[in-house]
């Protein structure tokens, strides 16, 4: 009985058939209501059988529906899969191709008057960086495996990068040049007769001065290590973008724009 309470329609339904069945029966039995009882046993049937039916379509509809979402869904999951591979791939790429380019200028670095001498290089990767204090200390991805160690200079294709200021196995610190304070001899690459000093700023720009006062040199000069000191002659520093005459010092003053883009400086050499 309780389960006649809570399934009423399938109850109701289940009992027109059965009283279908006994009029169809006693019908064919005694020949009792003709094809009027016929045509109604028949209709009735197929009214009840139209709505289980109807039933079972909009099931079958609902369903298909049901997994046509989740098909849907699934799409979207591997679309937006695909989307953040291209977005990495292209990232990837895009960084490997400005390593590429760096490897590229690392070799050609030695078109620089370093003869007599001779040295070797050994590339390596910038592993470790704060973007916000590209002007402080970082770290490569070689060491001592490679040679290199404390005061081994370090440069990659445009020029003079800084000194290696530590170093382990598969790692090294490299101070860069435009450290604040930290001062380079320099000449005119037009005119290696005329020699200067710079030092990095807080600016990352170099600052110094000419040794003669009467120097020529101008906006646009190139300079270049002099030789003097730890770092070989002729790795090139940057370009001056400005002169000035300082008459209480009686010294040409200038600024210098570093060659090297050290916030994007990925690959590097040393100079073993």
């Amino acid at each position: 009985m309780r389960w006649i309470r809570e399934h009423k329609l399938i109850a109701s339904l289940l009992s027109l058939l059965v009283v279908l069945a006994l009029i169809f029966v006693l019908s064919t039995v005694s020949g009792f209501g003709g094809n009027f009882l016929t045509d109604f046993i028949n209709n009735g049937v197929s009214g009840i059988s139209g709505f289980f039916s109807s039933v079972g379509g909009n099931i079958r509809d609902g369903a298909a529906g049901i997994f046509a979402h989740k098909d849907l869904e699934k799409q979207i999951d591997e679309l937006k899969d695909e989307n953040a591979q291209l977005q990495r791939d292209l990232i990837r790429a895009k960084l490997e191709a400005e390593q590429l380019q760096q490897l590229q200028e690392l070799a050609g670095i030695l078109h620089y008057d370093y003869t007599p001498q001779t040295f070797n290089v050994v590339s390596a990767d910038v592993s470790l960086k704060d973007g916000s204090n590209w002007l402080e200390t970082f770290t490569i991805d070689r060491g001592t495996e490679d040679g290199i160690t404390q005061g081994k200079v370090v440069i990659d294709g445009a020029g003079l990068v800084g000194v290696v200021s530590d170093a382990g196995e598969g790692w090294a610190k490299v101070a860069p040049i435009i450290e604040e304070g930290s001062k380079i001899s320099f000449k005119l690459a037009r005119d290696g007769k005329q020699l200067g000093v710079v030092a990095g700023d807080s600016k990352g720009q170099f600052t110094g001065y000419m040794l003669d006062d009467g120097s020529t040199v101008s906006e646009g000069d190139i300079l270049v290590t002099s030789g003097m000191g730890m770092y070989p002659a002729g790795i090139e520093i940057g370009t001056v973008k400005s002169v000035t005459y300082n008459s209480d010092k009686l010294l040409k003053e200038i600024t210098v724009e570093p060659a090297v883009k050290f916030s994007s400086l990925r690959k590097v050499a040393v100079i073993i």
